[in-house]
């Protein structure tokens, strides 16, 4: 009887789920994109998934306001349910919006601690309304379809992984500018496409961004290549057809060290390069002499596109590599953050490759 009696009484002093959220209760956010209008005010667009899984519309809404946070409530005076933000997977940014500073737009993230701070942020080369009302042709509904359109282009290296918390990170650390993933809506597709990656000088878009081979040797640079790196490049001028003269190649080992020197201050980025022959038509390739030439050809092209890539950093004065965090560390006495993007301009960089082929293919 004593049993049940302290059964009786332990389960009247426990409490309820009283701050459960119900899914029936809720409009989940998935995708939000965020613009500047000409007056200065902000414009949301909440891109949620169908409630019913047998629906294939989704929930396109747009809201204008004062403030994010002023446009978010707005939303709430307009659906049936309660916004719901804690399950954001993709927050995209308008091209206009992005050549402002970026952070008043994206404070309100950071101080909900519901918020998802491993969501994807990106941008566009329109205004993100523009692009999240765009038709999408795919598997996905539209609400999670960017988020898996960016994850599969991190996964061959063509874009940055760039998230809320690490751009976060960026944004506060005057030692390296933010980079972003860009987005472009493909008419003929009606599919959109991860371009490239958004260059910031601080934390404004400079309106250039590297392209998808650029941003392959950006991941390089910064040792983030979990997966294989594949790089295709024109080899040869006349054999046909046109294809044949194309080399692609799989690297499976990336290293790359940046070093830098006093007296000229300056900087030397040391590239170790470990993969096979993943295509190439007309050869198969052997004999010592022949792969040491190829070895020497691929290391000549890869110095010269990484020097271009460094030439666009510096004439943008976009340090999204970080040089300006490593000075500050290093090298104090170098180190002004007044004046360090004019300084970034003018670095001197010697860039060294060192290339190995450890298999030319399956038919030697």
């Amino acid at each position: 009887m004593r049993k049940y009696i302290l059964i009786i009484l332990s389960a009247s002093l426990l409490t309820g789920c009283w701050d459960q959220n119900l899914l029936k209760d809720v409009q989940l956010i998935y995708t939000v994109g965020y613009d500047v209008l000409e007056d200065g005010s902000e414009e949301t667009t909440s891109v949620a998934p169908p409630v019913d899984e047998m629906i294939e519309n989704v929930n396109v809404l747009s809201t204008n306001n004062s403030t994010v946070r002023d446009s978010r409530y707005h939303l709430d005076t307009i659906v049936a349910e309660h916004i719901d933000f804690s399950k954001l997977q993709v927050v995209v940014l308008g091209n206009e919006l992005s050549k402002e500073e970026i952070y008043p737009y994206i404070d309100v993230i950071y101080r909900d601690p519901r918020h998802h701070l491993n969501a994807r942020l990106a941008m566009t080369d329109t205004s993100a309304k523009e692009l999240l009302n765009q038709p999408i042709d795919s598997q996905k509904n539209k609400s999670e379809y960017y988020a898996g359109l960016l994850e599969s282009s991190e996964i061959i290296n063509v874009i940055p992984k760039m998230t809320l918390q690490h751009a976060c990170t960026i944004l506060l650390d005057p030692g390296i500018d933010l980079f972003i993933p860009l987005i472009v809506y493909r008419d003929e597709l009606k599919r959109a496409e991860a371009v490239g990656t958004s260059l910031f000088s601080k934390d404004k878009y400079t309106g250039v961004y590297l392209d998808h081979d650029q941003s392959t040797i950006f991941n390089v640079l910064r040792n983030k290549t979990d997966r294989v790196v594949r790089l295709t490049r024109k080899y040869s001028e006349d054999r046909e057809p046109e294809v044949s003269n194309y080399m692609t190649l799989e690297f499976k080992k990336t290293k790359t060290s940046l070093e830098l020197s006093q007296n000229p201050f300056s900087l030397s980025v040391n590239i170790e390069l470990k993969g096979a022959v993943a295509e190439y038509g007309p050869d198969h390739l052997i004999g010592t002499k022949k792969l040491n030439s190829l070895e020497a050809w691929w290391e000549n092209k890869l110095k010269e596109d990484t020097e271009v890539l460094f030439t666009v950093l510096k004439e943008n004065q976009s340090d999204i590599l970080g040089i300006g965090r490593m000075t500050a560390a290093l090298m104090p006495e170098e180190w002004n953050e007044k004046e360090w993007h004019e300084k970034f301009a003018n670095l001197p960089v010697k860039v060294d490759v060192d290339m190995t082929i450890t298999s030319t293919g399956i038919i030697d």
